[in-house]
């Protein structure tokens, strides 16, 4: 007979099999399952009124009886391109200090002051068109600053006189004796 046929030898493994067998089976089904139940989430948090102060009274806002308007200083670069370009006309060269005013209304477009000064700039320049727009936006820009539209009105008259609008710089003189 062959050895691989003989009864004992498929018997000697089933000996040893089936008891490793019934030891894996028991193992598995002893350990508990691995799932777990997520964890309660923490009950919500809620604010807590801020503490007021003892004594504290908290009172309604009252505006001012008179508003107070202040004039915004300009940015220190905006001055000091001023400065320059006050520097540059004193030199004799307002070209150089159109720029510079040019370079500040950059900054600062909505400064009716700068726009003033340019407009002056403009018309040692004899650029009598711009004159007039600059000072426009100039008053435009102004407020409640009656001297500073005085002075666009003045040379929006001057500019007209100039070119030799003689009606048109009289109707520019009006509001300019209005705002002094």
């Amino acid at each position: 007979m062959h050895p691989q046929n003989h009864p004992d030898t498929s018997m000697s493994y089933l000996k040893w099999l089936m008891p490793l067998l019934v030891a894996l089976l028991a193992t598995g089904c002893s350990n508990p399952p691995r799932h777990t139940a997520p964890a309660p989430a923490p009950p919500p948090v809620e604010p807590r009124p801020a503490a007021e102060p003892k004594g504290a009274e908290v009172q309604a806002y009252r505006p001012p009886q008179q508003v107070v308007l202040a004039r915004p200083q300009p940015a220190r670069a905006v001055q000091v391109l001023m400065d320059r370009a006050d520097d540059q006309r004193r030199a004799g060269d307002p070209a150089a200090a159109a720029a510079s005013l040019e370079r500040a209304l950059r900054i600062e477009p909505r400064n009716a002051r700068l726009w003033n000064r340019l407009a002056h700039v403009r018309m040692q320049l004899s650029e009598f068109d711009r004159v007039e727009q600059f000072a426009a936006k100039s008053n435009a820009l102004a407020g409640s600053d009656d001297g500073l539209r005085a002075d666009n009105w003045q040379l929006i008259a001057d500019s007209r006189a100039a070119r030799g609008d003689k009606r048109g710089a009289a109707q520019a003189r009006s509001p300019a004796r209005v705002f002094r």
